[in-house]
């Protein structure tokens, strides 16, 4: 129903203080006064491809009940007192309404139930489709059928008489509901049962009877049985579809959950709160892509929706389509500048990222935080782009503004020790990591950077052949052994036995040459470390372990003869 429309039912009601839905005796059929206890069915104007023919069949399906309904039980509404509404509000009396329109009109008409349906022309007749449709919740159809007949007349004669036969599930449907309120659910089970008895067709006591299953918590399969049963009666209907969607995705059947869905937005394509519920449905059960022509489909036929157009915009950056998804994101802040929240901008500024356009990432980040400063999320965003995009020292100055202010940036220590690492700032490396382990960071990145540290030391040792280096290096392994477990200790073990063995032979060569003994002593000991920490870290490094510590068993007893010579 368009907004104005609605107003001008709402606003009709209020001024007639709900007289329209009471017809007076000058207005009622056959000047009837309707029982106060009977069940009022409004019957509306059909769906119809020719002119003219949905006024007509609806006219023949109200006379037709009119005749085959108790009078004191079933009061259906003249049509006289239907047009009056429409005209007044703007409607036009000949027209179908859509499915909402059509339960506002109920609810004003103050109609418990009404019927629906469509008429064509045919090649022997016509054929006309009916559905029983509760005023309360225009999700609650029951199908009458679909009849093939030589005329309206006689179309209508077989829809009234399968009506009869539908309603008989109402009284039972009806127990059901007031007993699953009451949270009496076996007795509300039971009364389903007793309307699908009396009408073994029903769709709204099966229903009633799959919402209680869903409140009972009942096993995704039983929900998954009623809940074909409804939809092999009808198969456009939204409660069973939704229940039948929800229980593939229990029994982890996605394909069927996403064709599900798909049905069940093919029920009311235009409603954008149904697209809205199923596209959103569809992207977190299955491939985001799944989910893209459906939501392209509900944007193409609600054109400058909000919420569709920031749907679409998620599946797109969901499904790495992002010059599409950026696109979007630039339409949709036209729209409604409001839309540039913070979201906008962190998952624009990560899409772009994603694309590897990391200098437009870093610019958008730096948009978001112009207009909201300091959010951690945009400020991590930025300094990640500016490394990626090379701009490292810009990356460093960006996070070191953020630490001035105290912006809390995820694993912001880290970042900070790779970004040192990365502008070859090795002399402040060690000690930021150091700071870092001793405030009680446990990240194992952290830990292993601190090996890597250590690596790159004895690697330049073993090149400047120096005696400083090398005690640097054994320092930072030492550091590096007391902080890691698992795999970076292992590491760490090793590469401090391989150390051990260079250094050793570093002091052995010292020894000899100027016939002195602590060089000598040292050497003794180092060997001794190296058989220590090669074998528990050998498992990283098996084969050159075993070359190592062949080298420790030539080199220890040289070792000791130096000892021998020189230490007297």
């Amino acid at each position: 129903m368009t907004s104005r429309h609605f107003q001008a039912l709402a606003g009709l009601a209020l001024a007639l203080g709900g007289t329209l839905a009471v017809p007076t005796v000058a207005s009622a059929q056959y000047n009837r006064v309707p029982d106060p206890n009977a069940t009022r069915v409004l019957v509306a104007v059909f769906r119809s491809g020719e002119k003219g023919m949905g006024v007509q069949a609806a006219d023949a399906v109200r006379s037709r009940m009119n005749s085959d309904f108790p009078f004191k039980q079933v009061y259906v509404l003249p049509k006289t007192d239907i047009n009056a509404t429409l005209e007044a509000s703007g409607f036009p009396i000949t027209d179908a309404l859509e499915a909402h329109d059509q339960r506002a009109l109920a609810t004003l008409l103050r109609a418990d139930e009404y019927v629906t349906g469509t008429a064509t022309k045919t090649a022997t007749g016509v054929k006309v489709e009916a559905n029983l449709v509760l005023a309360r919740d225009n999700a609650l159809v029951q199908p009458v059928g679909s009849y093939d007949a030589k005329s309206l007349g006689e179309a209508s004669s077989l829809i009234s008489k399968e009506l009869k036969e539908a309603r008989k599930q109402l009284d039972a449907e009806k127990k059901c509901i007031n007993a699953a309120r009451s949270q009496k659910y076996d007795e509300a089970i039971a009364a389903a049962k007793e309307g699908i008895v009396a009408y073994p067709k029903a769709t709204l006591a099966r229903i009633c009877w799959a919402n209680v299953m869903i409140t009972q918590k009942a096993p995704a399969e039983q929900q998954l049985a009623i809940a074909k049963e409804i939809v092999a009666i009808d198969p456009r209907s939204r409660p069973g579809l939704a229940i039948l969607a929800s229980s593939y995705r229990a029994l982890k059947q996605q394909d069927s959950a996403v064709v599900t869905l798909t049905r069940l937005l093919s029920t009311d394509p235009k409603n954008p709160r149904l697209q809205k519920e199923v596209v959103e449905e569809l992207a977190s059960v299955a491939n985001p892509r799944l989910a893209k022509p459906v939501v392209d489909t509900a944007v193409m036929l609600n054109p400058g929706d909000p919420d569709l157009l920031k749907l679409r915009w998620r599946i797109l950056l969901a499904t790495r389509d992002y010059k599409e998804a950026f696109a979007q994101g630039e339409e949709l802040v036209k729209l409604d500048t409001s839309f540039a929240d913070t979201a906008y901008f962190s998952l624009s500024a990560s899409g772009l990222a994603a694309d590897s356009q990391y200098q437009q990432a870093a610019e958008m980040a730096a948009k978001g935080l112009a207009k909201f400063p300091n959010e951690p999320g945009l400020t991590f965003t930025q300094i990640v782009a500016l490394q990626k995009a090379g701009q490292n020292q810009q990356a460093l100055e960006a996070l070191d503004k953020a630490i001035a202010a105290k912006t809390p940036v995820e694993n912001g220590s880290y970042l900070r020790v790779s970004l040192l690492k990365d502008l070859n700032r090795s002399a402040e490396i060690l000690p930021a990591a150091r700071e870092m382990i001793a405030a009680g960071d446990t990240t194992t990145a952290l830990r292993q950077m601190v090996v890597g540290i250590a690596n790159d030391q004895r690697v330049a040792a073993s090149k400047s052949n120096s005696p400083d280096d090398f005690a640097m290096a054994v320092a930072t392994l030492k550091y590096a052994d007391s902080v890691t477990t698992g795999a970076s200790k292992a590491q760490a073990q090793f590469l401090l036995g391989a150390t051990y063995v260079a250094f050793g032979q570093l002091k052995l060569s010292q020894a000899q040459t100027q016939k002195v003994c602590a060089p000598a002593k040292e050497a003794k000991d180092m060997f001794v470390e190296a058989q220590i920490m090669l074998p528990k870290g050998g498992a990283t490094a098996v084969d050159a372990m075993r070359q190592l510590m062949g080298a420790v068993m030539q080199l220890d007893p040289a070792a000791d003869q130096m000892i021998k010579a020189f230490c007297k």
